[in-house]
């Protein structure tokens, strides 16, 4: 592998498990053990979410979180290259050879993993590699609706049929090409910043649109992207914002209570680590590419993921607490996994909610 596979390519051994799975239903249900079949068809397409420790998202979860992290990246590099327009990077020749050639070699991953995985037929499979720049599509809600729509017959029937699973594969597999393309372009846009100016350089262009691009980013996933999928039920809303990560991530969640007699006065506290990071992974290997002298990758990176962090508790944090999200340790500076903490305290920040449902709602909520 060119990329470390416990960071990138976790997709892969999440993909792997639906194509066991589909295969092992399909061998219950000539078996006329329907039961059984249908319960393995449950699990590839809606996940299993039981036990903490080996969380499976399932192909509708993984698939919209795919979606959703290609229009993450779009608009993150939209945002970091109108803030570095100045430098006249994005775009040109040395950018989009050293572009090309960090595609190159991801791509390369993509298709050994998807080949020993057996993942999709030979010809569907270099489609979607191939394809450059890689993207889901202008019709990539009315795919994700129909494939719903199938897998919920299938499911019922207790018989998925391969065409079918063809189809999720193939967009999730675009989808995660759409997503690590938009980190590529980032990666490499951050690393010809850092090398024709400064480290400083790249902080200013960061600390210009980390507020932007994060109010942006919400509008997309809850004006635009969910609700075009069909997602607009809260409970929907809430698994793909729960379990959607652990498509490309493995993490820990945690939540400290307060003392009954201090409810009323202190904090919970939620703490979230990510134990590896595809960021972090693209970013260190475009920065050795490109020979980028960088002391902390995660000056690139890591303040965007902060940001997002607390745009989401602005607006889904109800208005009798006060969130306060912090980035404790990450990879990109150095740390051995990336720490989340919200702490959420007895207050009233009806205004906060309120600015930020206006924020991304514009007053339609």
């Amino acid at each position: 592998m060119n990329f470390s596979e416990y960071h990138s390519h976790k997709w892969s051994k999440n993909l792997a498990e639906v194509k066991q799975n589909a295969d092992e239903a399909a061998t219950l249900f000539a078996k006329g053990q329907t039961d059984e079949a249908k319960k393995k068809i449950n699990y590839i397409y809606a996940g299993n979410f039981d036990d903490p420790n080996k969380v499976f998202p399932g192909l509708k979860v993984m698939s919209i979180f795919w979606k959703a992290e290609e229009e993450m990246m779009q608009c993150r590099f939209d945002y970091m290259a109108k803030s570095a327009a100045h430098l006249q990077i994005a775009g040109n020749p040395d950018f989009e050879r050293n572009l090309k050639e960090v595609w190159a070699k991801y791509t390369s991953d993509i298709a050994a993993l998807t080949k020993k995985h057996n993942l999709l037929p030979d010809k569907m499979a270099s489609e979607a590699i191939n394809m450059y720049p890689p993207q889901l599509g202008k019709d990539w809600a009315m795919i994700f609706q129909a494939l719903v729509k199938e897998s919920e017959a299938a499911v019922a029937a207790g018989k998925m049929d391969s065409a079918l699973l063809d189809r999720w594969m193939d967009f999730c597999l675009r989808g995660i090409l759409a997503y690590n393309f938009g980190l590529a372009r980032q990666a490499v846009l951050a690393g010809m910043i850092i090398n024709k100016t400064s480290e400083k350089e790249l902080l200013n262009i960061v600390a210009d649109s980390k507020d932007d691009y994060a109010w942006e980013l919400s509008k997309k996933f809850f004006v635009d992207v969910f609700p075009a999928a069909g997602l607009t039920e809260m409970n929907d809303l809430q698994t793909i914002g729960r379990y959607g990560m652990f498509a490309d991530q493995d993490l820990i969640t945690k939540e400290t209570m307060p003392a009954p007699d201090k409810a009323k006065t202190e904090p919970k506290i939620k703490t979230s680590e990510f134990l590896n990071c595809q960021e972090f992974s693209m970013f260190d290997f475009v920065f050795k590419h490109l020979k980028v002298k960088a002391e902390k990758i995660g000056i690139a990176m890591c303040p965007y993921c902060e940001e997002h962090g607390k745009k989401n508790a602005s607006l889904f944090v109800p208005p009798s607490m006060k969130p306060v999200v912090q980035l404790l340790t990450s990879m990109g500076y150095n740390n051995k996994s990336c720490i989340f903490e919200t702490k959420l305290h007895p207050a009233d920040d009806m205004e906060r909610f309120m600015q930020a449902q206006e924020k991304v709602f514009g007053g339609q909520f």
